[in-house]
């Protein structure tokens, strides 16, 4: 290979790098950064309980539909052991999400 060739070999992947970098920024490039205040408070925020609560559902109601879709153990060696662990997380999770909407009935605030 000649320097030349070396040289734009170089200078490509640069551009692909930058363009790895371009790819990883935030939507909004064009905001200024946020200030030492602004980072803390940002930081201390906290969800809304209802958030939390409506987050949580969706997650034990999305694993009670994978769930129910199938799941298979490793081996067949131990189906009992897997088919009773899977009732217990089914039930668990079910009661779980009773629970949850039990618990986002009553009028909580933070």
């Amino acid at each position: 290979m000649t320097a030349q060739e070396l040289e734009l070999r170089d200078k490509a992947k640069v551009k692909t790098a930058a363009k790895v970098v371009e790819r990883r920024l935030p939507i909004n490039v064009n905001a200024k950064p946020l200030g030492l205040a602004e980072q803390r408070a940002r930081s201390r925020w906290d969800r809304p309980l209802a958030a939390v609560l409506a987050g949580a559902m969706a997650e034990n109601r999305g694993l009670l539909e994978r769930l129910r879709v199938g799941v298979h153990g490793p081996d067949w060696n131990h189906q009992e052991l897997y088919q009773a662990t899977f009732n217990e997380l089914w039930e668990a999770t079910k009661k779980q999400v009773e629970a949850l909407e039990i618990f986002s009935r009553v009028g909580w605030s933070d």
